[in-house]
């Protein structure tokens, strides 16, 4: 069985847009062809989800600030898709390779 992608996606509360971006996020990585479990959190509590990759805004990355192993990627808006998909892209394919997926 392949490894699952760990992904946690970062907003204000962890209940709002980080929640409506796990949908986004879902579509995005069965294109991308990998299987993921995907945490909605707010800032304060992200760095303590065991993570391959987190999803937050340009607003809040200096709260979630840099994590040793894990990729921070920032997004200016969770709703647009071809935004997601494209800062996603690179952190994905590294994944897949370390992984040999």
């Amino acid at each position: 069985m392949a490894k699952k992608m760990r992904i946690v996606t970062v907003c204000g509360c962890g209940l709002g847009s980080s929640l409506m971006a796990k949908t986004t996020i879902e579509k995005i990585m069965k294109e991308f062809g990998v299987v993921a479990t995907i945490e909605a959190s707010d800032a304060g509590t992200a760095k303590g989800y065991p993570s391959d990759l987190i999803i937050t805004t340009t607003m809040l990355k200096p709260r979630v600030g840099e994590i040793p192993g894990t990729p921070v990627i920032a997004v200016k808006s969770f709703m647009n898709v071809d935004e997601l998909r494209e800062v996603m892209r690179s952190p994905v394919e590294e994944f897949k390779r370390k992984n040999d997926l």
